[in-house]
């Protein structure tokens, strides 16, 4: 009976320790969970460097009123693109895997996206140099480990200490394409149909009618560049919440199950999702 009544207890014990992990970890799951959904926003950002070559090479057919059909140019922008992929892949398996791994689940997680390699040189308007490289190596190596070794949830805090500093590269770099190398683009295409759209409102052989056609064209074809620019915008502004809080996850990574770390998380994921909220409205 004593033997019993002992091993009952150990198995509460047990039982209770358990339970205190799940309850301990859901809150790095919350916020690896709207991390991640957050970063998968790129997949519907119905843009890229590709589409922006392509609408400036058509426009400067329709303004030279040319009507040839030679094909644009735009194979470094296609390069450009593929880098981002190979950067947005990296990133979005790392929370995948962070998901997963707070969540206790390991079945079925596919790493085929991580196979493809990232070599230094520039790409139009991506330079890839040592450190992306490098980053991009070293996440890849942590996520295929994590999931051919068999983590737990008691190898978390490797799987985090290690991906941080490499992480925080893709996630500068992937933002950097986005919100600047991307956007930068739209700005220029800002001032290139300002200034075209100006010569016509000034061109004495247009009609009033003609001129207001114009300015009418202009303005529309302005709110779809910003809003293109707010969606990249609201974007990069998630990465760089995100990637705060997986600085902060790091740096408390040893004590995450204290009420303080817990908030914290907690504010992030809820702050993740705000934004994610406001991308999504932007989409509409």
């Amino acid at each position: 009976m004593v033997r019993l009544i002992h091993k009952a207890g150990i198995a509460i014990v047990l039982l209770i320790i358990g339970l205190s992990s799940c309850v301990n970890l859901k809150y790095i799951n919350s916020y690896s969970s709207a991390s991640l959904k957050s970063i998968q926003g790129f997949e519907t950002i119905n843009y890229s460097f590709k589409q922006c070559c392509l609408d400036n090479c058509q426009d400067k057919k329709i303004n030279n009123l040319n009507l040839e059909a030679e094909d644009c140019d735009c194979k470094m922008d296609e390069k450009a693109d593929s880098v981002t992929l190979i950067l947005y892949n990296a990133v979005k398996g790392y929370f995948d895997g962070l998901n997963n791994l707070s969540g206790n689940e390991l079945t079925n997680y596919k790493t085929d996206g991580l196979t493809k390699a990232l070599n230094e040189g520039n790409f139009g308007s991506i330079k890839i140099d040592k450190q992306h490289v490098d980053a991009y190596s070293n996440v890849s190596k942590i996520l295929l480990r994590a999931f051919t070794d068999e983590y737990r949830k008691h190898q978390l805090k490797v799987y985090v200490r290690e991906a941080n500093e490499p992480l925080k590269v893709l996630i500068k770099f992937l933002d950097l394409n986005i919100s600047g190398n991307l956007a930068g683009k739209l700005t220029l295409q800002k001032q290139r149909i300002r200034s075209y759209y100006f010569d016509l409102t000034k061109n004495l052989l247009l009609s009033p009618f003609e001129k207001r056609r114009a300015v009418q064209d202009y303005f529309q074809q302005l709110g779809e560049i910003e809003a293109r620019q707010k969606e990249l915008q609201t974007y990069s502004k998630a990465l760089k919440i995100i990637a705060e809080g997986h600085q902060k996850l790091s740096d408390n990574i040893d004590h995450f199950s204290t009420a303080e770390i817990k908030g914290l998380l907690f504010q992030y994921a809820c702050d993740i999702r705000d934004v994610k909220t406001e991308f999504d409205k932007i989409k509409k």
